[in-house]
């Protein structure tokens, strides 16, 4: 029996080595330079709370005369909620922008455009005030707004889908997706579908392409990261009857993704060339995406293409991946610690000599994980002179979220 469940634990371990899954750059860790410049916890200003008392008497002044849902009230509150906002009452603010936005959709209808400015308003002060789950949720709702994201497609359409998958992306980053699927394969489906229909309709490729190539490519970097390898061993299965020891169960549509990722990674990035083939950064994302997963010769091939377009940007290695860049939405975060990093990058993209110091002047603060996670990232290579690659020292200011 001993025996048996050994040959099931290391049928188990030589699964996860197998995998090898590398930490994507930009899972914890991001460029100090993505920082809000004015990280300030917001204050309340008792110089503007007159003027805030003044603006909400105005309105109930309104509302007495004119009636609860009278169209003229729209402004009023709108202009109150706007001076909440800047007295750093931001409860209040929000209040007055429901609303603001509640009488607008009374009297300019369900998809009324005067309710832009005011979800505008409210994304904005969700964004001062860190509350992740309401600004996804008027995200949602500006999305559907503006059509959905079904053809024909129009410059805020297409800047509000964009808006509400980053904020459905950054939500899912700190959860476990395994137990997530159906979520998961929700947001792919309408992402994937939105992404093609938008990289072929010549009348908004050129330019709304490559962000929306680039929101699906980070929605597949980590999706190889967050969902661990499922092990489907009948040896194991057998050992352990009991349901905690089984395996995870997931969505079998979520398991055919992820076994498939590379062709649809390799997929998308080629499609974003068919619209413009002497982009560099298309070109560099595909060369990650190769690179990421070892395949060494066919992205140094692309690489080189694209330092003969951007040489500057291939005089020092990167963490990969460099396109799409992964980041947080910071405002939804705890105050991150700021530390800078020193490391060699090899010519085939091995980190060592790493050393990373606090900006802050404590070298006892730099996270044990943080210098784990950067062991097990994977760099592209400087080039020398769009040719060869050569061992460089990459030098960066950082911020990591513990």
């Amino acid at each position: 029996m001993l025996t048996r469940v050994v040959l099931a634990l290391v049928s188990l371990t030589s699964a996860s080595v197998i995998a090898d899954t590398p930490v994507p750059f930009g899972i914890r860790v991001q460029p100090l330079e993505s920082m809000p410049t004015d990280p300030t916890p917001v204050q309340v200003d008792t110089a503007l709370l007159a003027n805030v008392d003044e603006a909400e008497q105005a309105v109930i002044s309104m509302e007495r005369r004119l009636g609860p849902y009278h169209p003229d009230l729209t402004a009023p509150l709108v202009d109150a909620a706007h001076l909440a906002a800047q007295s750093g009452d931001t409860a209040l603010a929000a209040l007055l922008y429901d609303r603001a936005l509640h009488n607008a959709r009374v009297n300019d209808g369900l998809y009324g455009d005067q309710q832009l400015p005011i979800l505008r308003g409210l994304l904005d002060l969700y964004l001062v005030s860190g509350d992740r789950a309401a600004f996804e949720e008027r995200a949602a709702y500006q999305f559907r707004l503006l059509g959905s994201g079904l053809p024909p497609f129009e410059t805020g359409e297409l800047q509000a889908a964009l808006e509400f998958f980053d904020v459905s992306l950054d939500a899912l980053l700190d959860v476990a997706w395994e137990t997530r699927g159906r979520d998961v394969l929700r947001l792919h489906d309408r992402f994937e579908s939105m992404t093609e229909e938008v990289c072929a309709d010549q009348s908004v490729n050129r330019d709304w392409c490559e962000p929306f190539t680039f929101r699906l490519g980070r929605f597949y970097y980590l999706l190889e990261y967050k969902l661990d390898v499922l092990v489907n061993d009948p040896r194991f299965e057998s050992v352990f009857a009991d349901t905690e020891w089984q395996s995870l169960e997931r969505e079998p549509r979520l398991d055919a993704l992820q076994r498939r990722l590379f062709g649809q990674g390799e997929k998308l990035f080629e499609a974003l060339l068919t619209v413009d083939a002497d982009n560099p950064v298309a070109l560099s994302a595909l060369a990650d995406w190769y690179w990421f997963y070892r395949k060494r010769d066919r992205a140094l091939e692309l690489y080189r293409q694209a330092c003969a377009r951007a040489p500057d940007s291939f005089t020092q290695a990167a963490p990969l991946p460099e396109h799409p860049k992964l980041a947080y939405e910071l405002a939804f975060q705890e105050r991150p610690i700021p530390v800078r990093l020193s490391l060699k990058v090899s010519e085939r993209g091995q980190p060592s000599d790493i050393e990373l110091t606090a900006l802050d002047g404590d070298s006892a603060s730099v996270p044990s994980g943080l210098r784990r996670s950067m062991r097990k990232m994977r760099y592209r290579p400087a080039l020398d002179e769009c040719k060869e690659p050569i061992e460089t020292v990459l030098e960066m200011d950082l911020v990591y979220l513990e």
